[in-house]
């Protein structure tokens, strides 16, 4: 399945929803937001978000229409990718430069004519594969130009960056510090003199907002939500969620907070 969609709003599903197979989806024009119970994330033209088979997730536009490419497939072959970490579901987002060049390796699967026989279906195959290789090996190139900027100043959107995502796993604050090369003490006092927050409440704060898109977009209970999110159970996202918000869960559900 293929195709293209301009002035559209994304997928329409009033919570999370699974797809039963593997998708990529390039944005072009436009902009959005993509959730799974794990991230939170912006999307802008040129960000291709994988999709898992059986993964939760939503994706859509959040204000006015965008544009998008999109290719679903499927197969034991894709299960060996998933294995391999060409599609993962902890990196649901990529972003690809240049974007034109992306969107025409995308559209091409739209706009040729469809196998007819084995041998074309196993070079369509090899094809998805090969656009799915690349792309791994161009966010690897990405993460080498971004060790790059964070040495002359990126370090402060790489901490942001790695401390909302993930969100249901422990992450060991000094672990940032030195993954954006600075030590633990100096890399805490700057995040907070530049963001107004320590880390750690940046990232609890990055938890809740989650948590409330969970909660009006999902028929998850209290429990699971806070099991997908890191929390220890229900109850302390409770007292977490109307310490920061001012009202509690189930008044921000039913829309009353």
């Amino acid at each position: 399945m293929l195709g293209r969609v301009e002035g559209g709003r994304g997928v329409h599903s009033p919570g999370l929803r699974r797809f039963d197979g593997y998708a990529v989806v390039l944005v072009f024009g436009g902009a959005g937001r993509y959730q799974d119970p794990a991230h939170d994330l912006l999307l802008e033209p040129g960000d291709l978000v994988q999709v898992l088979p059986g993964h939760p997730h939503w994706y859509g536009v959040t204000q006015g229409t965008w544009n998008e490419a999109y290719l679903a497939f499927d197969g034991p072959v894709f299960d060996l990718c998933a294995r391999a970490g060409l599609v993962d579901v902890r990196r649901p987002v990529r972003r690809l430069r240049p974007l034109e060049y992306w969107l025409d390796r995308i559209d091409m699967f739209r706009t040729r004519r469809p196998p007819t026989t084995t041998t074309g279906a196993d070079a369509e195959v090899c094809d998805v594969l090969r656009l799915l290789i690349d792309i791994a090996a161009q966010n690897a190139e990405v993460a080498r130009a971004t060790e790059k900027s964070r040495r002359g100043g990126g370090w402060l959107a790489e901490s942001r960056a790695l401390l909302a995502t993930d969100l249901a796993e422990p992450m060991p604050l000094p672990d940032i510090a030195q993954a954006v090369g600075m030590s633990y003490e100096s890399w805490r006092k700057r995040f907070a003199a530049e963001t107004g927050v320590a880390p750690a409440r940046f990232r609890t704060l990055r938890r809740i907002n989650a948590a409330g898109d969970l909660l009006q977009r999902t028929t998850l209970t209290n429990r699971e939500i806070a099991a997908s999110l890191g929390f220890s159970d229900e109850h302390h996202l409770a007292k977490q969620f109307r310490r920061t918000t001012g009202t509690t869960t189930r008044e921000f559900r039913r829309g009353t907070g």
